[in-house]
């Protein structure tokens, strides 16, 4: 692929995400949740519809296997995303939060790309907690101010869905590897996060 291809590619990704992006990370038509139901629906949904947040897991699914973190890494990252959670409900105040969403995929990808092993060790962990908080404080913007009750299925939701998620990228790097014996799968994995990542910080940037 040319490189003057690159920049006109990542333009059409942000205009075909463009539409998506207003209501990508609200399920309930960005009507708060009102009870266990609506609170749960939108926990399950948040992580999916919002792009950003679905590639980040599953390359996160992707990493745990290539590096060898197995659950810990996904452990670590979705402790944080509830920590993150609660921290916007409570009026903590992170600014920008969409850009370090976008930064963080961006940085997952290109340490994918680039095979680094710095997500092999403890600093890696701590690295996947931090996404970990600033994922999860976007995914409060969707709950501040609902009931405890909702509140709690909403945590319960995205908690599960991401699991899946992440459990869903590993499984599927782990058989690409069994396939084929190479690094070939988790650097096309961090291609198409590092990708996405500019697309989404262009976004973010931009709104």
């Amino acid at each position: 692929m040319k490189p003057t291809h690159v920049p006109a590619i990542l333009a059409a990704a942000c205009a075909a995400a463009q539409p998506m992006a207003a209501h990508a990370h609200h399920a309930m038509g960005n009507a708060l949740p009102g009870n266990v139901f609506e609170g749960l629906v939108s926990g399950l949904a948040h992580p999916v519809i919002g792009l950003d947040h679905f590639v980040f897991v599953l390359a996160l699914g992707a990493a745990c296997y290539y590096f060898g973190q197995r659950l810990v890494g996904i452990g670590a990252f979705l402790a944080a995303a509830l920590t993150g959670t609660i921290l916007h409900v409570q009026q903590v105040t992170l600014p920008h939060a969409e850009v370090w969403v976008a930064a963080s995929l961006l940085l997952l990808g290109c340490m994918l790309l680039f095979a680094m092993p710095a997500l092999k060790s403890v600093a890696g962990t701590l690295l996947l907690a931090t996404a970990g908080i600033v994922h999860g404080y976007a995914y409060g913007e969707s709950i501040v101010g609902a009931e405890p009750t909702p509140l709690a299925a909403y945590l319960a939701g995205f908690t599960v869905i991401q699991l899946c998620i992440g459990l869903g990228g590993f499984a599927l790097t782990r058989h690409a590897d069994r396939m084929r014996r190479s690094t070939a799968a988790v650097r096309t994995a961090g291609g198409v996060a590092s990708i996405a990542g500019v697309a989404f910080l262009m976004m973010a940037r931009a709104g």
